[in-house]
């Protein structure tokens, strides 16, 4: 195992109670990062900063739904009075629902998931950024993949896709400043979300889950400590060098030079 390289650095994750944020937490805890998490559940959330504080980590939790600003705010602030810069963003929170066809969708659902996957990860670049800006140096992260369509995902497809694309343009903003944004595309990963695909009934639909029902049958989801090790790789310093970048999990030769990064 790589040394403790992130020493001194402070990482907010958002959607850090569960799944791969809550994996990512514990590897960049591992390496030394003390930590902001925040998630809208609190048992889950406040049960992960404690677990790692037994650890002897530096981790505290943030309760709240982050497409709310104010609670953006709470957590920025949270990270400064606390420990007085932030070095790492990883836009990792996520929502599914509405799993519908577009006719049949709820508005109300479909903004919802706009909110959560696209605007809130500007609301906390947004304040973040000029953090980073004054340090010299920072690392920010957005988790997700918008590439391949799927009926009964538009919001959240939708989302990602121009969250993609808004990284993308944010790297542009950043280039030679010391911060870099780069994205990465996870696969399929055991996690809630997951399980909720699985749980939907298509019924009379044009919505085909049999693949995730697939995957999850063959073994073949991701287990989340997996990702937190790519996560860990690209905030680190072996992802220094990247800027604007296209990360997938599905890339078995950088896996590979993660694995012996790592090693």
């Amino acid at each position: 195992m790589a040394k403790k390289k992130l020493q001194g650095q402070v990482a907010i994750l958002s959607g850090g109670g569960r799944g791969i944020g809550a994996a990512a937490a514990a590897r960049l805890a591992a390496g030394g990062a003390k930590l902001v998490l925040v998630a809208r559940t609190e048992q889950e959330v406040e049960s992960v900063a404690a677990g790692l504080r037994r650890q002897g980590a530096q981790a505290l939790a943030v309760v709240g739904d982050i497409s709310d600003p104010e609670v953006v705010e709470e957590v920025v602030e949270t990270a400064l009075e606390q420990y007085n810069r932030v070095d790492i963003l990883v836009n990792n929170a996520a929502v599914l629902w509405p799993f519908e066809e577009i006719a049949e969708s709820d508005p109300e659902e479909w903004a919802y998931n706009i909110a959560v996957n696209l605007i809130a990860p500007y609301w906390l670049v947004r304040n973040v950024l000029p953090v980073m800006l004054d340090q010299g140096s920072g690392r920010i992260l957005a988790v997700g993949d918008g590439t391949a369509p799927l009926a009964g995902a538009s919001a959240y497809l939708a989302a990602k896709a121009g969250l993609e694309m808004w990284m993308r343009v944010l790297a542009t903003e950043v280039a030679g400043s010391g911060v870099s944004a780069n994205l990465l595309d996870p696969g399929a990963v055991d996690s809630a979300l997951q399980e909720d695909l699985r749980t939907v009934d298509t019924t009379g639909t044009r919505l085909d889950t049999a693949c995730f029902h697939e995957l999850h049958e063959r073994g073949q989801l991701q287990p989340p400590a997996q990702i937190g090790e790519l996560i860990y790789w690209l905030v680190g310093p072996w992802g220094r060098a990247y800027n604007g970048e296209r990360f997938s999990a599905a890339d078995q030769a950088w896996r590979q030079r993660v694995a012996a990064d790592l090693a």
